[in-house]
């Protein structure tokens, strides 16, 4: 058994010096889209008060991180977003969404009360929504005042997640603040907004480096303080100057696609989300909606490795539809039972209905619901990766590799 003296000596010390924080464990947020969620899942293993080991499903965005949402234009980033933040912020007292809108053609404020679901009086409560004045530099110094403050005023925004780490110690976190930067592509140093002549001549690789020290110098406040970032990104065409197709050194982008603002704000990011266009969807048929299929990929995420995309639907006028989505990836992934219009949940088909009649079964029919609940989420469970019996096993295999006679001998 490991001798803890070191550990125990040190964290003495620091207590001494005021300076005694260590990483606690991660705690997930769900977007309200379960599917999606699943994707972005991991199993964490927490100890409960009879001191037994309890494993649970973190599911969702993880707290204190910057989630970079990447796409072509007109498949909803946008729209996605907006209903992600509001679902989180909607379970927590004092979760303000901050939102720079930085193009011209971002969300208006009846399309993001429609989209949110919040009253006026919540909306307004909730909201701080900036249009002008957006510069690389102000970003950074909104997100230090809003560090700043719930810092200086802890207590008012702790709370206990009810979650334990292994120690069985209570995870207490700061609760979720939202910081919306729609869009990256369009982001520039204060001293580029001011001066059209010199963005004009250079605003390429030089800004790209301004937001890049920046985005270094926002990371850490972020996870301090629990400020989820999200970050709205283009997939750009890449303009190839010579005859020969280089290739592309960013592995979740195809040939010919490239993202603004340098590789920074990517690697940094927590997780990656890309959206692709993956069908339309008419009014006339399917599931009676105008829209399309949206496939979203985790293409980086630092909580799982699983990279298989997950599919949404996008109506246009309601936004993504979380019910529609789940139906969508049971269809995609062969899990209903029937056919064309007599579709069932279940293998014994008492759970009957057609696409076109689904959204109203759910909204009126709670046995239905439940039904399908039932069936989805045993599906979403097993997509999850177990890592723990494998890791375990890498550990044996290693320590049985040391193991081996003569390995060290000369």
């Amino acid at each position: 058994m490991a001798n803890s003296l070191l550990a125990d000596m040190f964290r003495q010390q620091v207590a001494k010096l005021g300076n005694s924080t260590e990483a606690t464990p991660d705690i997930s947020y769900p977007t309200g889209f379960l599917n999606f969620d699943y994707l972005n899942g991991y199993l964490a293993t927490e100890r409960l008060e009879d001191g037994t080991l309890h494993d649970y499903y973190d599911l969702g965005i993880t707290d204190g991180s910057y989630v970079s949402f990447i796409a072509n234009t007109g498949v909803g980033k946008s729209t996605l977003v907006c209903q992600i933040a509001a679902n989180i912020a909607r379970r927590f007292q004092t979760t303000t969404i901050f939102e720079d809108m930085i193009e011209a053609k971002g969300l208006n404020q009846s399309r993001r009360l429609q989209l949110s679901g919040f009253s006026f009086e919540e909306y307004n409560k909730r909201y701080i929504i900036r249009n002008s004045g957006v510069t690389v530099e102000s970003i950074y110094e909104r997100i230090k005042r809003i560090h700043d403050m719930k810092l200086q005023n802890a207590s008012d925004f702790m709370y206990d997640t009810g979650r334990r780490d292994f120690l069985g110690k209570p995870i207490l976190k700061f609760e979720p603040t939202i910081y919306i930067i729609d869009s990256i592509a369009m982001l520039m140093p204060k001293n580029y907004v001011e001066d059209d002549e010199m963005a004009g001549k250079s605003m390429g690789a030089a800004s790209a480096l301004v937001a890049s020290n920046v985005f270094k110098m926002i990371i850490p406040l972020l996870g301090e303080v629990n400020i989820i970032l999200f970050g709205i990104n283009h997939i750009l065409e890449d303009v190839q100057m010579t005859m020969m197709p280089k290739k592309n050194p960013v592995p979740w982008l195809k040939q010919g696609e490239r993202i603004p603002k340098g590789r920074t704000a990517t690697f940094l990011a927590n997780n990656i989300v890309r959206l692709d266009n993956a069908g339309k969807l008419k009014p006339e048929e399917g599931y009676h909606v105008a829209g399309h299929i949206v496939e979203a990929s985790f293409v980086k995420s630092r909580a799982t490795g699983i990279k298989t995309p997950t599919r949404l639907v996008f109506d246009f006028a309601n936004g993504f539809d979380p019910y529609l989505s789940l139906l969508e990836t049971m269809k995609y992934n062969k899990l209903l039972y029937g056919g064309g219009a007599s579709l069932a949940v279940d293998p014994e088909k008492k759970f009957k209905f057609s696409l076109g009649t689904f959204r109203e079964k759910i909204a009126t029919n709670p046995e239905f619901k439940l039904a399908f609940m039932q069936q989805v989420v045993p599906f979403l469970k097993s997509t999850v990766m177990k890592p723990v019996e494998t890791t375990r096993a890498n550990y044996a295999a290693a320590d049985d590799i040391l193991n081996t006679p003569g390995l060290f001998d000369v």
